[in-house]
């Protein structure tokens, strides 16, 4: 391993870092469950030199772990314990290459964060449409790696769909070259979808062609309280067919969600009820009148019921503050207890029923939990989150952890749903993966994965178990 090292060294010379007090920041999942061991970690400047780092770990036989901004949450991004892989983090390729307001795209290393993506299209006039909590930090490769949504996916679609071209070092260290921005190639299989969501398995994303939108000019934000589950379907039932096409996000928060929040000096601009929606309006045009279709919207559900309070917000930083109800929940419940997140999806029309019987069996079931979710009303993604007491022992605390997300994703089997909806496998969701995935799927994913990766040399346990 040293003569591995030494030869990373002599090609990136400080870009191969060593030092335990730098590398330890690459060791950990952002949630602080999983810490692992590297020989070293790189940070490649190109993906000429990426390629030729994966050269050195292939004829040396060295596994790697691709790693973007390191904000995933199911430890996909993550080295084992033993010591002997290389982390490689495409943070220092942060290149904007184009921003073509005319053809619509934007061309970028997969260093640069999503953040940065959204400035640089703003400057041009045009938006870059994915948008969530970890967007500051959370890089375009990692992004495209887990297929990341984000809470503009009701309208704009998730990273996938945004995705034009990109440009991926291959195991055996060969580049390919995807990066065009053409909306319609019919030219063979379509590559590129086979590597975003691939989580780093089949290849390390160097960079991407992405789609972008016409800049927003009008922004509307409204705070809504619902006493049941069936009226926030109701609710987003009629605002998609009020204000279709002008829905940039319709977010569920719960009740216990709101009460944690308070407890860190947020406060709710509605009365207290079960449930709550945070919903944005935007349009590109200026005379899109859309203060007056949330207002006219809201008066209505006001006089048939569906909501039983709603506050419109009047000022930008208004919207700041109901927008941090919803931004702020992983940290929050990460410091209110010990947190079990399940990323889940069902079917839209399915959500009441998976918030009623998820709640209603962790109530029964586990006294001492509180139940936390929040999340995408419009596509069915929900997570569905639980905070365990921080007093609670670990042992009896990992145990009961178990017991929970079983329960809850033999809710969510039941109802049609999927346990990963935009966090991906990782680590910690490989065994449900193998277990509850249709033996054909498996099989076609392993052949995909023998097929680029016959050493199965990038990122060993992620996805699938090491061979």
């Amino acid at each position: 391993m040293n003569d591995v090292v030494s030869k990373l060294r002599n090609l990136l010379g400080s870009d191969c870092i060593t030092d335990p007090a730098v590398t330890d920041g690459y060791l950990w999942d952002w949630r602080g469950l999983l810490r692992g061991s590297a020989a070293c970690v790189l940070r490649p400047r190109s993906a000429n030199l990426l390629s030729q780092s994966v050269r050195i770990c292939r004829e040396a036989g060295v596994s790697i772990v691709p790693q973007g901004g390191n904000t995933g949450l199911v430890g996909g991004a993550t080295p084992d314990d033993i010591g002997l892989q290389i982390v490689i983090s495409t943070g220092a390729m942060r290149k904007i290459r184009t921003v073509d307001p005319v053809d619509m795209s934007i061309v970028a290393e997969a260093g640069a964060t999503i953040a940065e993506l959204q400035t640089a299209a703003a400057e041009a006039g045009a938006l870059f449409p994915l948008s969530f909590a970890s967007e500051g930090t959370a890089t375009l490769g990692g992004a495209l790696a887990t297929n990341a949504g984000g809470i503009s996916a009701v309208r704009y679609g998730s990273a996938r769909d945004l995705l034009l071209g990109m440009e991926v070092v291959l195991p055996d260290g060969r580049i390919w070259n995807g990066l065009r921005t053409l909306r319609k190639d019919n030219t063979g299989y379509a590559l590129k979808y086979l590597f975003a969501g691939s989580e780093g398995t089949l290849g390390i994303i160097t960079g991407a062609a992405m789609k972008l939108a016409p800049l927003s000019v009008g922004r509307e934000v409204a705070f809504c309280a619902i006493e049941s589950e069936d009226q926030v379907l109701d609710f987003w039932m009629k605002l998609r067919a009020a204000a279709e096409g002008n829905v940039r996000a319709i977010e569920y928060i719960s009740n216990s969600c709101v009460e944690l929040a308070k407890r860190e000096g947020l406060r709710a601009p509605v009365g207290v009820a079960d449930h709550y929606v945070l919903v944005e309006l935007t349009s590109s045009r200026p005379d899109a009148g859309l203060k007056d279709v949330l207002e006219a919207f809201l008066a209505e559900r006001l006089e048939d019921g569906t909501i039983v309070d709603a506050a419109l917000a009047q000022s930008g930083e208004q919207q700041k503050q109901i927008w941090r109800l919803r931004d702020d929940q992983t940290e929050i419940q990460k410091k209110a207890g010990r947190d079990f997140k399940h990323d889940v999806a069902v079917p839209v029309p399915r959500v009441p029923e998976l918030l009623r019987r998820s709640r209603a069996v962790i109530e029964s079931d586990f006294p001492e939990a509180t139940v936390v979710p929040f999340g995408h009303v419009g596509d069915g993604n929900i997570h569905l989150n639980v905070v365990l007491p921080a007093t609670l022992g670990a042992e009896r605390a990992a145990e009961q952890g178990k017991q929970i997300s079983q329960a809850i994703y033999d809710i969510v089997l039941s109802l049609g749903g999927t346990f990963s909806a935009e966090h991906g496998i990782g680590r910690a969701k490989v065994d449900m993966l193998e277990a509850k995935r249709d033996p054909i799927e498996l099989d076609l994913m392993r052949r995909i994965k023998a097929a680029l990766d016959e050493d199965g040399s990038f990122n060993p346990g992620t996805v699938f178990r090491p061979s």
